[in-house]
């Protein structure tokens, strides 16, 4: 990879990496599902241009947005609010990879051969030593809801799979005009402050909630797309992985969290499955000269995204 082409890398990692950070900081302020229906306002606004109907798919392309959309994140923002360790929700958050590939072989069929296999058991290996420390024992809940809100967004990223011709911002798109409502609809039954935090919000409050639309989905995802069509699948995603590593560094500095050292045991076997999975989960899409540059690019976007976080 060019060393301009790295660094966009790297940059992007630690953007999805920062917003772990700025997700808990949005979280102390605003309710976290009203926080999500803004953000996803804001992105459907923007890629409006790309907002298109796709004859025969548009079901298919709704029942993606329900899940890697309004699922997914109101259950992660409410884990990252519950949870007093940003950085352990930075962790789990990989276990998508692990279990979209699970679901890929439980709904279409894909083979789990013994590297993906190993990688997976790996990955809930980690997962197991990490939350039987006593510190993380005490929000279990929001683990749980986390690793909640990974299967519904690895269930969207198995229908991905399904669809055809249809590119990566127009699905954002169509994620973030067909969640905002749902989103907000929830939090208008099941949180209150939504108004007081919104007159309350100053310019901090307001860049979190732009660095999630602007940085993390339109430059995160964008960069990885824009990669993709550059070099192998199997080149950009393993780096995708340092994601979750900055994540936990940016919390360590700026939120002054500690992990005990099984926390860190747990989190290095569990990043360790990851990579593994990722690794030939990439080669696998490298492999398949069927699809075309833009339909494999749209593919790894969606597996990139499932294990980089709540993007």
């Amino acid at each position: 990879m060019r060393p301009l082409h790295l660094l966009l890398l790297i940059s992007i990692c630690a953007v999805w990496g920062f917003n772990f950070v700025a997700s808990k900081l949005a979280v102390g302020h605003f309710p976290p599902i009203f926080f999500t229906g803004l953000r996803f306002l804001g992105l459907g606004l923007l890629l409006l241009p790309w907002l298109k109907l796709h004859k025969g798919q548009m079901s298919l392309v709704l029942q993606i947005a329900l899940f890697m959309g309004t699922l997914h994140f109101a259950l992660m923002f409410n884990a990252i609010k519950m949870a007093h360790d940003v950085s352990v929700i930075a962790v789990i958050v990989q276990l998508g990879g692990p279990v979209s590939a699970l679901l890929a072989w439980l709904m279409l069929g894909e083979t789990v051969r013994w590297r993906r296999g190993l990688g997976i058991a790996l990955a809930f290996i980690g997962s197991v030593v990490m939350s039987f420390d006593p510190a993380i024992l005490s929000y279990a809940m929001a683990l749980l809801i986390c690793l909640l809100a990974m299967v519904s967004m690895s269930y969207g990223q198995v229908l991905v799979r399904r669809i055809q011709h249809v590119d990566p911002l127009a699905m954002q798109a169509w994620i973030g005009v067909a969640s905002a409502p749902g989103l907000l609809l929830l939090s208008y039954f099941f949180e209150q402050g939504q108004w007081q935090a919104t007159q309350a919000a100053g310019w901090g409050e307001w860049s979190l909630l732009a660095y999630s639309i602007i940085g993390v989905s339109l430059f995160g995802h964008g960069g990885v797309y824009y990669l993709l069509r550059l070099y192998p699948v199997a080149l950009v995603n393993p780096g995708v992985t340092m994601a979750p590593v900055m994540g936990i560094l940016f919390s360590v500095i700026i939120l002054d969290e500690r992990l005990s050292e099984r926390a860190l045991i747990g989190a290095a076997i569990t990043l360790l499955g990851v990579l593994i999975v990722t690794l030939r989960d990439s080669q696998i899409v490298d492999k398949k000269p069927e699809l075309s540059v833009e339909e494999r690019a749209a593919l790894a976007a969606a597996t990139a995204k499932a294990k980089a976080g709540s993007d």
